[in-house]
């Protein structure tokens, strides 16, 4: 999505802006881009309107008043105080500056503990988009863009590889170009002067050194070329990335001196080894006839090389990287294969050779250059900003917290997990295994972590989705029940038919079925999902009617034409509205005269049924019974989930312990879905307050999670929460979680009910 360019707009308000990034003296070229961004704010903005979040690498820096905190990149601690020092300060958006290598943790995801703990909007600037990410910089990055109210891009490309390698919605990406300087067209000769190169023609790469940056090709081509012109000057300017200088020294650096005294280049190359300013740079540049970048990695979507050497408009020739091939298309530049000396050398010779050409190359660049000038980038950034900031308040009489959310560790699940099953339950966190597995749990940990696969692409779940289909093909009687209780010997010891079970494990294999890939497991879900059809006639209870109703529901997203199906969502759907008009009165609002476990699950069913079958009493019904348990449930600003010891009877009090994980994940889903299918904003304020409830915003104001493990506590009692942290709880948090981040990341960009999106995916 392109943002238009307005430049009369007019700042609605003096916006304060933190830039989270690493800051000059550092010598990084993302601190010199924040640089850049910072003053072309304050042009528009007003001094002090800009301030930064330092990411140090271990080193002491003479940073600027402007940096009001620091951050240790490998200390997860200082990102929490991070966060915490920018809520308590009078900062109205955070622009993070994304780039994997930046920040600590594997593949950078220490950020996302920052964001988590953040409560400022925050507009994320990708420097890096990857075709072909590893798992964790999948996850990270898709982490990043989920807390990110709107994803900044450099180039057209990384809009398609966000969406399409990413699932990244487009309306969340906006594509604004690296910025340039506004400087008037000047012949090289003027800059050629200056540094007493008049008679040289001058070849250009300039930036930090590395491996990648592929200088031996160019020396290499030059070899070739100055047989025919001796008057080249091939000038390398730059000192070696300060990460490669550290591992390694300037062994690079070292080689290429020694390559330029095996091709007896020593009067045609120069090396600069210093980190310039923009002045220095500007004279340089500008001294170029002709920049060269003849970098080995495809992958480079955003460089800041190109773009400066647009700006100033320079003859380009560059191998074809990802932001290469886009700038320099149609005339702006030359393009040459990768480590390709003799092609680099040929191309060189022939813009030697052909003057008018290579002007007409400049003229081109200067003219693209032109449109992404620092003040119209500049521009365009605090157009986003203000636009952020709008939908913030839109519906809300006063600005509000910015809701957060904690990252996603699914470790504690894992560990469960064993060659036969997710454990049921444990002792302090230990697993306990004098109790039986469940196939209850089983099934859920499906749904949970196939949605997370189809957000997150994590292969390494896939493994565990195959042990619990193996667990729930096993469990399967011969009458299409299914057993819940199994021991630790692998025997099913004698048990009550569970209607609950049944319909736990058709949601299990309907999410299954709907996992975003090709896989055999699925084709095998989808076919248990079809045989389980003849049984739903055979659902007398409400709540195993409602899970098999959400099992249908994903498997409709999957076949929305089975005819099938759609009768046995429609079964399902009346006999939950018969239950509630048979029931609800004008103040008990619901479908039975009680109030017990996993309650939300009941209106979210009706919701489902809607959003497939589109029969106006679902959603009606539906709604007021959702609207009822809220009422029963959210006191002061909090959740007070009905206790398991002694629910909640018509006319009765309320039981205040044990209050179950179950509830508030479930409450957190069906208000997202009332989000979704209504537009009404409330419903996304009581999903943050029910998944909050495991985060302390309940009666006690005891938090139930544990982000280092990833473990849930089993419940909330008089006492606190539960010592014991088992499968049923854990799974109930990362289903709700990931709901809440599926909603930020994609749902929330659609005006309503997103299902035919949904369908597509």
């Amino acid at each position: 999505m392109t943002l238009e360019q307005t430049g009369t707009r007019e700042v609605k308000k003096r916006l304060q802006i933190v830039i989270v990034s690493s800051v000059l003296p550092r010598q990084c070229g993302i601190a010199t881009f924040s640089s850049n961004v910072s003053r072309g704010l304050e042009r528009l903005l007003g001094r002090e309107a800009t301030s930064f979040i330092a990411i140090n690498n271990n080193e002491t820096y003479l940073y600027p008043s402007k940096v009001t905190f620091q951050v240790e990149q490998d200390r997860l601690e200082d990102y929490w105080a991070a966060a915490c020092h920018i809520n308590q300060s009078a900062v109205d958006m955070v622009s993070l500056q994304h780039e994997y290598g930046l920040y600590g943790g594997p593949d950078g995801n220490y950020i996302v503990d920052f964001l988590s703990r953040l409560e400022k909007p925050v507009v994320t600037t990708m420097h890096t988009v990857l075709e072909k990410p590893t798992q964790g910089q999948y996850k990270t990055l898709v982490e990043v863009a989920a807390f990110s109210k709107a994803v900044i891009v450099m180039n057209p490309l990384a809009i398609k590889i966000l969406t399409e390698v990413y699932d990244i919605p487009a309306f969340k990406i906006l594509l604004v170009p690296h910025g340039v300087p506004d400087v008037p067209y000047i012949d090289p000769v003027y800059y050629k002067h200056k540094l007493n190169i008049m008679e040289r023609f001058v070849i250009l790469t300039f930036g930090f050194l590395s491996r990648n940056k592929g200088i031996e090709t160019a020396l290499e081509a030059l070899s070739h070329v100055v047989k025919a012109h001796p008057n080249v000057l091939y000038i390398v300017l730059g000192v070696t990335h300060p990460v490669v200088r550290k591992q390694q020294g300037e062994v690079y650096r070292e080689s290429l001196i020694n390559q330029v005294d095996e091709y007896q280049l020593q009067d045609n190359v120069r090396f600069i080894n210093e980190f310039v300013d923009d002045e220095t740079l500007d004279i340089y540049l500008g001294a170029a006839d002709l920049v060269i970048c003849p970098y080995q990695s495809e992958a480079q979507i955003t460089s800041g090389v190109l773009s400066l050497s647009l700006g100033k408009g320079k003859a380009i020739l560059s191998t074809p990287y990802l932001h290469a091939r886009e700038a320099l298309a149609d005339g702006r530049g030359r393009l040459v294969n990768f480590q390709d000396p003799l092609g680099m050398g040929k191309a060189i010779q022939e813009l030697i050779e052909a003057p008018d050409e290579r002007l007409a190359m400049a003229g081109q660049a200067y003219v693209a250059g032109q449109k992404m000038t620092w003040d119209k980038v500049s521009r365009q950034y605090i157009d986003i900003f203000e636009m952020e900031m709008e939908k913030g308040t839109i519906g809300r009489s006063r600005q509000v917290r910015e809701y957060t959310l904690p990252n996603i560790n699914i470790n504690y699940l894992k560990e469960l997990t064993d060659d036969t099953g997710i454990i049921q339950h444990t002792f302090y966190g230990i697993p306990d295994y004098t109790k039986d597995y469940s196939a209850d749990d089983a099934a859920r940990a499906m749904v949970a972590f196939s949605q997370y696969y189809n957000l997150f692409r994590d292969e390494s779940v896939l493994k565990l989705m195959d042990k619990y289909m193996a667990f729930i093909i096993y469990a399967r009687r011969n009458d299409g029940w299914f057993y819940n209780y199994m021991n630790y010997q692998k025997e099913f010891p004698q048990q009550e038919t569970s209607q609950d079970t049944f319909g736990r494990c058709l949601w299990g294999l309907g999410a299954a079925a709907r996992l975003v890939k090709n896989r055999a497991p699925g084709l095998l879900a989808r076919t248990m999902v079809e045989e389980s059809l003849p049984m739903l006639e055979k659902l007398t209870y409400t709540r195993a009617q409602a899970y098999a109703a959400c099992g249908l529901a994903s498997y409709l997203v999957l076949r929305p034409d089975d005819e099938r199906a759609g009768r046995g969502m429609k079964r399902l759907g009346d006999a939950l509205l018969e239950r509630y008009q048979k029931n609800a009165d004008g103040t008990w609002k619901w479908f039975e005269d009680f109030l017990s476990y996993d309650n939300a699950r009941l209106p979210q069913a009706l919701l489902l049924a809607y959003r497939h079958l589109r029969d106006p009493e679902y959603l009606k019904c539906g709604m007021e019974a959702l609207d009822f348990l809220i009422d029963v449930q959210y006191q002061e600003g909090y959740f007070d989930m009905i206790g398991n010891q002694g629910w909640y009877y018509k006319g009765k009090e309320k039981a205040l312990y044990c209050q179950q994980p179950l509830d508030a994940g479930a409450l957190t889903e069906a208000c997202i879905l009332a989000r979704a299918l209504t537009g009404n904003e409330k419903y996304l304020e009581m999903a943050y307050a029910a998944f909050q409830w495991y985060l302390g915003r309940n009666r006690l104001g005891k938090t139930l999670y544990n982000p280092n493990s990833g473990a849930c506590a089993d419940g909330l009692g008089m006492e606190g929460p539960s010592h014991n942290q088992g499968a049923e709880s854990t799974v109930s948090f990362v289903l709700a979680l990931v709901s809440m981040y599926r909603w930020e990341l994609i749902s929330r960009f659609y005006y309503k009910d997103p299902i035919e999106n949904e369908k597509a995916r």
